[in-house]
């Protein structure tokens, strides 16, 4: 008995054995193809594009250091490094059960995004990505010349990654209108249209020394340069909410038909100028609380890039910047 008992021990320790080795085989083989899917340097990435089955598609490209997208714009750092990370994470969660097997290779061949990622300018890694897992935990991949989707995942996220690769190129699009070190501005103009009384232009002659100008008019020798100075540094990190691609034709007629609010224009040192004009918004049926309608948005405004292209901006991110003349005065 005491044999037997030997044996079953033996048996079953073996057993175990044999079963790590082989789940550590199986382990190794999904391992591998998760290394075909993910990039270990992104440092090395300079170029993605992503396209889908109806031709929609964004180019994505590092130059001079400077993400930008189609050639024309600057990207999104958030998203650019949210994209990074998820092609070094990716990890491969099980490949897709043989009971949806037939229906995932369908969905990939006609709803997926491809993605090409180039690594010192050359071709090194292709994929298609589909749609989520039944319980959203997961996304449908596959390899291209391959004929085998994966389930794949990053460790530690719950969610799907199909989102992450997006083809809008307004969505791409880094939002910045103004983002200046101090020591690159050279004036600030802001003018008031409807009250150009408020308007001003501040000069910066070096590091401690400004030129206040009622715009159009005088130099003002007593004013406060402290505020002066802090006034530049506001122009940093100056976004707008939305871009507005698609504004209908009425609208935009009457909006370059209409009187600026406010108009912004900041010349840097090596003699660019920036301008950008903000106009009041209807009120749409906002109600104050005293409730009377609002004839103007109190929360936004539009604002105009010198192209004509039109977004939406928040007073709560412009209001350090919506000074008046007066407020540099000394009292």
């Amino acid at each position: 008995m005491k044999k037997y008992r030997t044996g079953i021990v033996i048996l079953i320790l073996l057993s175990i054995t044999a079963g790590i080795i082989f789940f550590t085989q199986n382990k190794s083989s999904i391992k591998k193809d998760l290394r075909d899917f993910a990039v270990e340097d992104t440092s090395s990435i300079d170029k993605i594009f992503m396209v889908d089955k109806t031709n929609q598609q964004v180019l994505l490209e590092r130059i001079n250091g400077v993400w930008m997208v189609n050639g024309k714009y600057a990207a999104r750092k958030d998203a650019i490094d949210i994209l990074l990370k998820t092609i070094n994470r990716i990890d491969v969660k099980s490949p897709v059960p043989n009971s949806a097997f037939e229906n995932v290779v369908k969905s990939l061949a006609t709803l997926s995004t491809k993605v090409e990622i180039y690594q010192n300018n050359e071709l090194t890694k292709t994929y298609y990505v589909g749609g989520a897992t039944r319980d959203n935990q997961g996304t449908y991949m596959m390899l291209e010349d391959s004929s085998t989707p994966f389930i794949v995942t990053i460790q530690g996220f719950n969610g799907y990654l199909s989102t992450r690769y997006f083809l809008d190129e307004v969505l791409w699009r880094n939002t910045t209108i103004f983002n200046y070190r101090f020591e690159d501005i050279a004036s600030i103009t802001l003018e008031h249209p409807m009250e150009p009384e408020k308007s001003f232009k501040i000069t910066r002659v070096d590091e401690n020394n400004y030129v206040l100008e009622k715009f159009k008019e005088n130099i003002i020798a007593n004013f406060d340069t402290i505020r002066a100075k802090e006034y530049f540094s506001y122009y940093k990190r100056i976004n707008f909410e939305a871009l507005i691609p698609n504004m209908e034709k009425k609208k935009q007629d009457s909006l370059n038909a209409a009187t600026p609010k406010y108009i912004f224009t900041v010349e840097e040192v090596s003699g660019i100028k920036k301008q950008f004009k903000a106009y009041l918004r209807k009120g749409n049926g906002l109600i104050s609380e005293s409730g009377k309608p609002f004839e103007y948005d109190p929360d936004k405004m539009y604002g105009v890039f010198e192209n004509g292209e039109f977004t939406l901006i928040q007073y709560h991110v412009f209001d350090p910047l919506l000074k008046e003349y007066n407020d540099f005065i000394q009292k």
